[in-house]
């Protein structure tokens, strides 16, 4: 799709810089936009066919991105009894729950998932407590989420798991933030 993306844009980045161009030629010089109706008049069959070939990649590509953008909100598979969707927003509820209720020291998670060729990312953002081991505190998070994405869900295909610690809280500042939610 990246790929197919690109080209279709450097097509149309392309075609609106001539368009733009000709635009401003014309509004400099009258014999010039006479000649380019004349060159359209001569060749009206091959321009016609031009800008049907520009419109229909544009019209594909707008499909494909739609196709895209709606395969990529949910995972399915097939099941005995049919087809089994499960929600990319649900996964990531459930790892973030999940994560808070295994892992201590967690003080804030967000959690994206989207579907690619490779299969299933997942992108953690997490903000921590300073008396954690991040390297362990990472491993076990990815161990978990794999786990938990093979066995309960049933997804075989995880391209990747990703954590970013934006966050690594010191004690005192953890001790702050208790006292000011208990008032």
């Amino acid at each position: 799709m990246r790929i197919w993306s690109r080209i279709v844009a450097s097509i149309y980045i392309i075609m609106g810089i001539i368009f733009v161009f000709c635009l401003l030629s014309f509004f400099s010089n009258k014999e010039l936009c006479q000649n380019f109706i004349s060159f359209i008049e001569r060749n009206s069959v091959n321009v016609g066919f031009f800008a049907i070939f520009v419109l229909f990649i544009g019209i594909i590509w707008i499909v494909n991105w739609i196709d895209y953008i709606y395969r990529t909100k949910a995972v399915s598979f097939d099941n005995p009894g049919g087809k089994v969707k499960i929600s990319l927003k649900a996964i990531e509820d459930y790892i973030s729950s999940t994560i808070i209720k295994h892992i201590e020291g967690i003080e804030g998670i967000k959690v994206k998932a989207l579907v690619t060729s490779r299969g299933l990312e997942t992108k953690v953002n997490l903000k921590i407590i300073s008396q954690l081991s991040v390297t362990e505190t990472c491993s076990t998070i990815q161990e978990l989420i794999k786990r938990y994405l093979q066995d309960t869900i049933g997804i075989e295909r995880i391209a990747n798991i990703e954590i970013y610690v934006s966050n690594i809280i010191g004690e005192a500042r953890k001790e702050k933030n208790e006292e000011s939610k208990e008032t």
